[in-house]
């Protein structure tokens, strides 16, 4: 690492370039290809969307879609492992209707688009490297600091205020009905197994410990923080964890006050149906909660809602791309284990893809109008969307329930829906996520510097941020 101010020679890099360790060893190295030769594979997977059987339901009338948006900056000058990390999730409400109604003439109405649309946002800000709570360490300040963010991150479109933490709770019980308390596998202080806390925290069990413990260490963030660094992978997990929480605050929401609009809405969430990290064995969570409320809503004969992930960017976007002329408009692709271990992620064939994370399949789904979408969706009732491969008595890879398209009966509702919320404003995007993404992003350059002042006041710093020496931070109530 260098020094502050000093500055690489402009030559430097020429031995490097030059070095034949370096020139041999990137001869070595393989990446993805980008031809896919013979596309039998790929078209013996391909099904027009319109020969999916579909499951009956009304007609959606309504999306919501959740995106979210983190940024960490250095809050003192000449100290840059001063840390402090932003986050903001949104959940945008999208009448379908009236956001068909927009495009009527030709032109997008923008004003018609925007009473089309409503925002829920939720912010929090958590602390970093070198910012601490009196008397506790910088782990355990992130720890509550996390604890209070999910605490009080609350919705109150139905009624009485649900928050993260209310839905954290939901999950490890069952629709409509949250646990009274759930299980840790370990202290995070000492590592004891098996300690209980309720939504308002708990107590170690170890007489020697007796440490405070809060519901959000379930999700385990604190085991990626670092004292004396970035937390930016930190934040990314803790801001996914948020999205995907708001998401079931607002399908718990409608469930408790009218199930029935459920099947009448598609829940849209930027990047695949899945939890990474340490987080992830909170994916057999969400596949319980949502095999419980689609056995609930059939119990009722109500359809269950659509719920999709939507990817951006990624290596499966990049290959979906690169196969995307082999792919006639209008048809999906479902992605099975042996062709995602051999094309996609270079595994052996036998690998169990996606066991850990994920709580939905992925489908590539090239739109009526060209565009490429990869999506995840989950099975209905429920059941892993992911199974280890299995082959017959001749050693060929057979269909596991979770690679046959019966699995998903929401999966051409779900399509034909995010088909007439296409838009052009960025490739390959529907309209929902597009509007929760720019409701959710926190922008560089200048916003980056009102966070940055923001940070510097709120902790009595001295300030460094020019142009902004008028900004006042939000007082606290």
């Amino acid at each position: 690492m260098p020094y502050d101010q000093e500055r690489a020679s402009r030559i430097g890099h020429v031995q490097t370039a030059l070095s034949p360790a370096i020139t041999e060893a990137m001869e070595r190295w393989q990446t993805p290809a980008l031809e896919v030769g013979d596309p039998a594979h790929i078209t013996e997977r391909l099904i027009p969307l319109e020969s999916l059987s579909r499951d009956e339901r009304p007609e959606p009338t309504f999306a919501i879609a959740f995106d979210g948006s983190n940024q960490e900056v250095e809050a003192r000058p000449g100290y840059p492992s001063v840390r402090v990390g932003y986050m903001q999730i949104a959940g945008v409400y999208v009448d379908i209707f009236k956001f068909l109604g927009a495009n009527s003439s030709g032109l997008v109405d923008a004003r018609q688009l925007e009473r089309a649309q409503i925002t829920q946002t939720v912010n929090s800000v958590l602390p970093g490297s070198n910012v601490f709570l009196k008397g506790i360490t910088g782990r355990d300040s992130w720890r509550a600091e996390f604890d209070r963010s999910f605490a009080e991150s609350e919705i109150t479109d139905f009624g009485n205020a649900f928050t993260l933490t209310d839905a954290l709770m939901t999950i490890h019980g069952k629709p409509g009905a949250p646990a009274s308390s759930l299980a840790l596998s370990k202290c995070p202080t000492c590592g004891a197994p098996d300690q209980r806390v309720t939504a308002s925290g708990g107590i170690c069990a170890v007489p020697d410990c007796m440490e405070k413990l809060y519901p959000t260490d379930v999700l385990r963030g604190y085991e990626e923080f670092t004292d004396d660094g970035e937390n930016a992978l930190t934040l990314t997990r803790a801001m996914n964890m948020a999205e995907r929480l708001l998401l079931i605050s607002y399908i718990d929401g409608f469930y408790r006050m009218e199930p029935r609009m459920l099947s009448q809405g598609i829940f849209i969430t930027d990047g695949p149906l899945a939890v990474y990290g340490p987080a992830a064995p909170m994916k057999s969570k969400f596949l319980d909660y949502w095999s419980q409320l689609c056995v609930a809503m059939d119990q009722r004969d109500i359809a269950p809602p659509l719920l999709v992930g939507i990817e951006k960017t990624g290596r499966f976007v990049d290959h979906a791309h690169v196969i995307e002329r082999h792919i006639p408009n209008g048809h999906v692709m479902i992605l099975d284990t042996p062709y995602v271990n051999r094309y996609v992620t270079n595994q052996k064939l036998d690998h169990y893809y996606g066991r850990d994370e994920f709580y939905g399949r992925r489908f590539v789904y090239k739109t009526s109008t060209g565009e490429i979408l990869v999506v995840t969706v989950p099975r209905v009732p429920g059941g892993r969307p992911y199974e280890k491969p299995i082959r017959d008595s001749n050693g060929d890879f057979i269909k596991v329930p979770s690679e046959k398209y019966e699995s998903y009966p929401t999966l051409r509702a779900t399509l034909e829906t995010l088909d007439l919320m296409q838009t052009q404003l960025y490739p390959n995007a529907v309209i929902p996520v597009a509007l929760a993404h720019s409701a959710s992003s926190l922008p560089l350059g200048t916003g980056r510097s009102v966070l940055t002042l923001l940070a510097q006041r709120s902790l009595g710093m001295p300030q460094d941020s020019v142009g902004l020496s008028r900004f006042k931070p939000p007082k606290h109530r």
